[in-house]
């Protein structure tokens, strides 16, 4: 018989590779809904309108599994198969006591490769018998929103995956809070960013503030420009990362420096109300989606490292 206890809702669809429950950190484990959780989760879903097209019939996509199909014209689509019921794809992160502990997860799950969505949280109440829920609604229907606009990406994880989101969270919870309260701050605005929709450019320009905030101070003259500040200083921090920033994956055979003078000509179109010209002006930076990716990559790698050495980032801002 399944046991009612507090659980959160890993909105991600997935594919898992490793043995469950998986305990992530004490008290919260990683582990394929339970009916009991499912009937909550649905419950929750049809009456949200998050996904209008499967509420009417009581469906959502952690039922079915998506195959890209071509057709003699050369066009592209999607079927959609449903699952039996056994292999839905319904998982949770169960956890005893209040959800600060979800909630610290929640952001430094932000910091990793697969970034698990803690959209929902069912907090049961013994004296009650009943569960709460504590949602987060903008950045949960913009998630949701993301994921009924088009074909659902399917992430797959592992033990490695699930230890790295535990291993990070240790090194969150060791910060010092206080003494480091800029790092705690740029944290928290990554996941702000998570408030806008998921298509917007105004996360480029968060992106860019949160690199900033972190490593840079006002100029004092033309020879300490932003732009010179952030390539020296990711160049520097770079190889004391786990993994060096590669450059070479996104923009190949292009220097470093004129990586940045072309990302933070794309800021300014941006803060500009300009046009992206990525066919000339552009052109190293592919495009919008590899540019975000970078800059997403950049703020992940700077603040993970900053909670290993947050001393070197207070004192990289004086320089």
């Amino acid at each position: 018989m399944p046991e009612n206890t507090s659980f959160a809702f890993v909105a991600n669809l997935v594919n898992i590779n490793c043995d469950m429950p998986f305990k992530i950190i004490e008290d919260c484990y990683f582990q394929k809904a339970n009916p009991i959780q499912i009937d909550q989760i649905k419950k929750y879903l049809q009456y949200s309108g998050y996904f209008p097209n499967y509420s009417r019939y009581n469906s959502y996509p952690y039922e079915f599994v998506y195959i890209e199909t071509i057709n003699t014209l050369n066009n592209k689509s999607v079927q959609g198969e449903p699952l039996d019921p056994e292999n839905w794809k319904y998982y949770v992160i169960k956890f005893s006591g209040n959800n600060s502990k979800i909630s610290d997860l929640s952001l430094t799950a932000n910091l990793t490769e697969v970034e698990l969505e803690f959209g929902l949280q069912f907090l049961y109440f013994e004296e009650l018998k009943n569960f709460g829920i504590q949602k987060q609604p903008t950045h949960t229907f913009n998630y949701f929103h993301e994921m009924n606009s088009g074909l659902p990406s399917t992430e797959s994880i592992d033990s490695v995956t699930l230890q790295d989101i535990g291993s990070v969270y240790q090194n969150y919870q060791q910060l010092d809070k206080i003494k480091y309260s800029d790092i705690k701050k740029a944290i928290d605005k990554l996941q702000e960013l998570k408030h806008l929709p998921h298509n917007s450019e105004f996360k480029i320009l968060g992106l860019f503030t949160i690199i900033e905030f972190l490593i840079t101070h006002k100029p004092i003259d033309k020879e300490d420009s932003i732009i010179r500040q952030v390539t020296n200083k990711i160049n520097l921090l770079s190889n004391r990362f786990i993994n060096k920033l590669e450059y070479s994956k996104f923009f190949i055979n292009t220097p470093e420096s004129t990586v940045w003078k072309k990302l933070y000509a794309y800021r300014s179109n941006i803060a500009h109300g300009g046009q992206p010209d990525f066919a000339k002006e552009l052109l190293v930076l592919k495009d919008d989606f590899t540019a975000k990716k970078f800059l997403k990559l950049v703020v992940k790698m700077l603040l993970r490292h900053s909670l290993i050495e947050p001393q070197l980032y207070t004192d990289l801002k004086e320089c």
